[in-house]
């Protein structure tokens, strides 16, 4: 059958065309007019993915991070956990009828909490767009109670982000807040054994170099280093002397001796014995002025021999202690060089000891450190997790709440009623079809033609009387005339 066979069939059969078109077209005005009406409402969120109340660095998030955290905010919306929160907020399953629904659906198995939620779920819809908003959609026959779930939706999702970022941190500050007894337990534990050990010990300073016993060793190092300059030059100064006093009597008496020690600096240096040579040089000087006017046994040039021969042993004799004075100096210095010696020897066998005592000393500070670095990094963290567990607001706002709607969403007459049409007119279509298939007819000269084989001479058309006339005008008898072929 091809296009032009199927228009003459719709000619023929357009008493059933019509019927079914009209059948279709009235069915569905029906049923649009007995469904209840539908009214959807909506509301706005904004979801943030910025914190602004958290302490925790590194806020930002990398498009791949956005999209799922906002993935992840529209499936917290449609969870069951906000449809309980709404459920108790509207006080669902008190309104008229819920309950009788529940247990015709139930059968009372299961909670009506669970089984509300539910319900609400069914007819609520999630929708983003590509930015940061959020549009929650819920429908119902009755507009104000459509209006109410979207915004209850919307502040129930709102309270239970914020539940859902400050409960953990109330249950991590809490978490955080009973190690840190045990971590300043610890700390103290620490502190005290690295303190009593250091007492023990007699270690002052964990630094060796700025230890007293460090210092002490310098010191000690210092003045035995000042001691043996003191021994060497004592000693040398007594080495002078006595080289002195043995070139003396070498070359001959007493007298040299005594000029050999007077040119000793410590001889020089010396008030005694330069009083002592005055003295001496002026009873030499009445010495000779009385051997030239007295002579040698006159009572008076005896008395000046006798006193310049006394002077002469004491200069001597002073000159010897000074003499032995450098000796007493030298074995002085000699045996303070020793002493500081021994207490340098001893006060580094000490530090020696101490040396041991400071690598124990040093493995308990660093457990200190350890210990107290610990602490303090669990206090920074408990400080953040108790700013963040007393947060009031969250980085999700409501922008646009639900307004009761006017107009209902479905059904939509006029598309119905359109769409009725169309789905009409081919359903009426195809009852032709099979119609025509099933009784096929002639309805045309080519069907006559396919069905018989043959050429057709000619054909008659439909004869229509003019004017009430028994025969046609002669113009309209040769147009009622049927073609010659």
């Amino acid at each position: 059958m091809d296009f032009n066979q199927f228009i003459l069939a719709l000619r023929a059969r357009r008493k059933a065309f019509m019927l079914v078109l009209g059948a279709t077209i009235l069915s569905a005005l029906a049923v649009a007019l007995v469904v209840p009406k539908s009214y959807v409402s909506s509301a706005t969120i904004l979801i943030d993915a910025r914190n602004e109340q958290s302490l925790a660095p590194g806020d930002r998030m990398s498009p791949r991070e956005r999209v799922g955290y906002l993935q992840t905010q529209l499936e917290l919306i449609a969870s069951g956990k906000v449809a309980r929160r709404v459920v108790r907020d509207l006080k669902y399953t008190q309104l008229p009828g819920v309950r009788e629904q529940y247990e015709r659906d139930t059968g009372g198995v299961g909670t009506i909490d669970d089984w509300a939620a539910a319900a609400l779920l069914k007819k609520v819809k999630v929708d983003s767009s590509a930015g940061n908003v959020v549009t929650v959609l819920y429908s119902s026959s009755d507009p104000k109670f459509s209006a109410d779930v979207a915004n209850a939706f919307a502040k129930a999702y709102v309270e239970t982000s914020l539940e859902l970022r400050t409960e953990p941190s109330r249950e991590a500050a809490a978490w955080f807040e009973e190690q840190l007894k045990g971590l300043r337990t610890s700390v103290s534990r620490s502190q005290a054994k690295l303190t009593a050990y250091q007492k023990a010990k007699g270690i002052t300073s964990v630094d060796e170099r700025a230890d007293p016993e460090s210092i002490r060793l310098g010191e000690l190092s210092t003045q035995l280093l000042a001691a043996r300059n003191a021994t060497y030059d004592a000693q040398s100064r007594y080495r002078h002397a006595q080289e002195f006093l043995s070139g003396g009597a070498s070359a001959g008496g007493g007298g040299a001796n005594l000029a050999a020690a007077d040119s000793l600096p410590e001889v020089m240096s010396s008030g005694t014995v330069q009083g002592l040579k005055a003295a001496l040089v002026a009873a030499e000087g009445r010495l000779e002025q009385s051997a030239a006017d007295l002579g040698p046994n006159h009572p008076q040039y005896q008395r000046n021999v006798s006193e310049v021969q006394g002077l002469r042993e004491k200069v001597a004799t002073e000159m010897k202690k000074v003499i032995a004075g450098l000796n007493n100096a030298a074995l002085q210095a000699r045996r303070r060089e020793e002493e500081l010696k021994n207490a340098y020897n001893a006060q580094q066998e000490r530090l020696l000891a101490m040396r041991d005592a400071r690598v124990e000393l040093a493995v308990m500070s660093r457990d200190v450190e350890n210990a107290q670095r610990t602490y303090d990094t669990a206090l920074g963290r408990y400080l953040t997790t108790k700013v963040e567990a007393t947060a009031l607001t969250s980085n999700i706002a409501v922008l646009t709440p639900a307004i009761e709607p006017v107009e209902a969403k479905s059904p939509k007459v006029g598309l119905i009623t359109m769409l009725s049409v169309v789905i009409g007119a081919l359903l009426a279509a195809g009852v032709v079809f099979l119609l025509e298939i099933m009784d096929r007819r002639v309805r045309s000269r080519s069907d006559l033609e396919s069905r018989l084989a043959v050429p057709a001479l000619g054909r008659l058309s439909k004869w229509q009387p003019a004017g009430g006339r028994l025969l046609p005008a002669p113009l309209r008898a040769a147009r009622a005339l049927p073609h010659p072929w």
